[in-house]
């Protein structure tokens, strides 16, 4: 690491060397569309603050303008029949075309809204959203260029360690949140993924890709379903359908490279494509981990014009992932007996196509293929296995949409798909005796074996329709009715009526609310613990939310939202009478699975508000200030109400940055968050009465991330670098105690302290 730091040092010494005058300008252009009907609008005035350069949009909803200095913008966008909006974080490099595709909302004259150029929402949405751009994304400190990370430090989402980005979203569990890529399903977009969860150490998805994120925390559209907690629709961007671009990027995740520019059989299509590669191999056999993990990732977006009312996109995204054991000591071959090796190779494809079908409605159709082979296996300190899972899950799905806007005041949305499923399964697990004491017997928990060898075909199917209607002005209504079908189970039909209102009380401040019910099928992990885990129910929670919702100015909100999640039908243990699946991640050791016999009898509650205020980035500084509160506990098989194991009860995030002159930048990340509860442990034997179970509290968590950018334009091609160091002073935040059966003592686990990373990325 530290050989890093001095290279780049190195290199930001030589770079005034280099001839940095005669800079190639730079060049924006773009598509403006009307938001609901996806048809281009022309006589849009498209305008750079910055320097008072603008144009108009022409027929085809296009515009560009050219001979604009390198440096960062903001971008408005005016017409007289539709809501102003503003674009920030416009990067503009020396020789590069920039382009931008801007979606815009129409006015309606029997509607007063709250004026809000920079802070749109989705269509259907009134709630508890946040969204997130590509250079938010990118210059978060601490972030490590990963979506899920920077998310995480949005209201309503926890933490789990300093090791993972799974998604802990109000209360719910790792398992609880959906994944949209430009428009279809990815069940998981992580590097070594959790098996039946959906979270992991590092994002698969290059942030170079990325255009935006919404981010969606309760009481979401119909048009989602078979999650019960989040939505993240990411929305990847179209390559360069003018010229030829490369970049080679070092990062804290890997180095790799992308490559984009125009098809040449198609004037009005595109490419892009990536390959990245992990280095965490060389830091951890440098630094003498008793694991070593590997990981490669590709990445590729084709983009087809037929005409110009036809669309095509075609995605696709995969990952090598492998972990390596050094078990040349003794003292790693305990530490490793611990570590579930996770290796698996994955891919998800979709393809898109839209169709403008009139002035006032389009359909889009998708296509998409989800495929994941797991490995997983555990061996005791004898090198003798306990625990192998070959695994194989993969599925296809078909949806089709319609959209279409009646009048002004109205949109409507019909949507259908089906999804076929394979399913091969080849698991062995050894009898485990746990720690945990049963108080009825005095005895500790035998978790029985299991031996499966299963291949086998299921199907799920969906269905949706949503209506949005503005009347009395001031009042904006949605209302939703959705269907869910799983084969795999008893209970195979489930529909979820959803609905929202949005009350503008005046052209700053809005009232709303939203209640929704919403299924998920269990995981298909579950599913294989026993013959009769099929007798399993869809789980379902009611969201209530209620929120305000102030403008301050075009660049500054603040929302207060409060909402309260009532679960049931939850999978728990009939052998751990204590365990119910919404505490189990699915990613520590063989027995957090589910794979033992289990019923839907777990219920819960979660209730809390949250408070964020946002500052886009105006003139140079920008921040974000959110806090959010969460009170989530369950009831197992034992019926005893219990906190859940991701209930922090408070979470404090402070970010923000400052641009000095052009090219350079700082920012800082402060999070604190409660403890987490934990369940005492014996010292004498290690013994655990799960009467006990998650009564104490580990020690609060508290971090501080810093960042420092550079970025150097030469005459064609442009240099970023910058130094990140996360929790800068070092703070050990304890994440779990332990019994180790070696020195027979509780041992204190902590994240990592003071964390350096360098990056590196030129673009040309």
């Amino acid at each position: 690491m530290r050989k890093n730091i001095t290279l780049l040092l190195l290199i930001i010494c030589l770079l005034p060397l280099f001839k940095t005058y005669s800079q190639n300008p730079g060049v924006i252009t773009g598509e403006v569309m009307d938001k609901k009907t996806q048809s281009y609008l022309s006589d849009v005035i498209v305008k750079v603050r910055d320097i008072e350069r603008s144009v108009k949009t022409n027929s085809e909803g296009k515009f560009e303008i050219n001979d604009i200095p390198a440096g960062t913008y903001i971008v408005e966008f005016t017409n007289v029949a539709y809501k102003t909006y503003i674009e920030d974080n416009v990067v503009v490099t020396p020789g590069r075309v920039n382009q931008l595709m801007i979606e815009l909302e129409n006015i309606s004259t029997e509607e007063v809204t709250v004026e809000s150029p920079r802070f749109q929402k989705p269509e259907g949405v009134t709630t508890s959203f946040n969204s997130l751009s590509f250079e938010e994304l990118r210059r978060t400190p601490g972030g490590l260029e990963d979506i899920g990370r920077v998310i995480q430090t949005l209201p309503g989402a926890a933490i789990i360690n300093d090791g993972r980005n799974d998604l802990i979203v109000r209360g719910g569990s790792p398992s609880e949140n959906l994944f949209i890529v430009d428009g279809f399903l990815v069940n998981n977009i992580n590097h070594f993924g959790s098996q039946g969860a959906t979270g992991g150490p590092i994002s698969i998805i290059n942030l170079d890709f990325v255009n935006q994120v919404d981010f969606l925390t309760g009481g979401f559209s119909a048009r989602y379903g078979d999650r019960l907690s989040s939505v993240e629709d990411i929305k990847l961007r179209e390559g360069n359908s003018e010229k030829f671009y490369g970049k080679i990027n070092l990062s804290g995740i890997g180095f790799g490279g992308n490559a984009e520019g125009p098809l040449p059989f198609n004037k009005n299509g595109s490419w892009l494509v990536s390959v990245r590669r992990s280095y965490l191999d060389l830091v951890f056999n440098a630094a003498g981990f008793s694991f070593v993990p590997e990981y490669t990732d590709f990445q590729g977006k084709f983009h087809f014009h037929i005409g110009d009312k036809n669309f095509i996109n075609f995605n696709t995204l995969g990952a090598l992932d492998k972990v390596r054991f050094n078990n040349s000591t003794e003292q790693n071959k305990q530490d490793n007996e611990r570590i579930l090796s996770n290796n698996q190779n994955s891919y998800s494809s979709g393809i898109s196509w839209k169709s403008l079908l009139s002035s006032r409605s389009f359909s889009l159709v998708t296509l998409s293929r989800n495929f994941v082979n797991y490995s997983f296996s555990q061996r005791d300190n004898n090198f003798v296995n306990i625990f192998n899972d070959n695994s194989k899950e993969g599925d296809v799905q078909l949806k089709a949409e319609y959209f279409l806007k009646p009048s002004n005041n109205s949109y409507l949305s019909i949507g259908a798909g089906a999804q076929t499923i394979k399913l091969n399964y080849d698991i062995t697990k050894a009898a485990d005796t746990l720690d945990y004491i049963d108080p009825n017997t005095g005895s500790r928990i035998i978790v029985p074996p299991l031996s499966v060898l299963e291949d086998k075909r299921t199907y799920k199917a969906f269905a949706y329709t949503e209506i949005i209607n503005t009347f009395f002005e001031r009042f904006k209504l949605t209302v939703g009715l959705r269907y869910d079908y799983f084969n795999l189970i008893q209970d195979k039909n489930y529909f979820s009526p959803r609905t929202s209102l949005a009350i503008t009380l005046n052209p700053k401040i809005s009232l709303n609310l939203a209640y929704g019910i919403f299924y998920q099928s269990p995981s298909y992990i579950w599913l294989a613990g026993s013959p009769a885990n099929t007798g399993l129910s869809d789980i379902r929670c009611d969201h209530y939310i209620a929120g305000i919702e102030y403008i301050f100015g075009e660049g500054t909100r603040l929302t207060v939202e409060y909402y309260y999640k009532r679960y049931r039908y939850y999978p728990v243990s009939l052998i751990r009478p204590y365990l119910i699946l919404a505490n189990n991640g699915g990613f520590e050791n063989q027995n957090t699975f589910g794979l033992e016999p289990l019923v839907s009898q777990g219920t819960g509650i979660s209730k809390g508000a949250e408070v964020f205020l946002q500052k886009t980035l105006t003139n140079r500084l920008y921040g974000t200030f959110s806090f959010s509160y969460c009170d989530a506990k369950y009831r197992a098989y034992d019926g005893v109400e219990r906190r859940s194991d991701y209930d922090n009860k408070f979470i404090l995030n402070i970010g923000g940055g400052y641009k000095i002159g052009k090219t350079w930048e700082v920012s800082a990340k402060f999070r604190l968050s409660g403890g987490r509860p934990y369940t005492p442990i014996n010292p004498y034997d290690g013994s655990i009465d799960y009467t006990q179970y998650n009564t104490l509290t580990l020690p609060a968590y508290h971090r501080l991330d810093v960042r420092v950018e550079k970025r150097w334009d030469f005459k064609a091609w442009s240099l970023t670098t910058y130094i990140d160091i996360e929790n800068i002073y070092n703070r050990q935040n304890v994440y779990e105690y332990r019994w180790d059966k070696y020195t027979n003592q509780i041992v204190t686990d902590k994240n990592l302290g003071i964390l350096p990373t360098v990056g590196v990325s030129a673009e040309f």
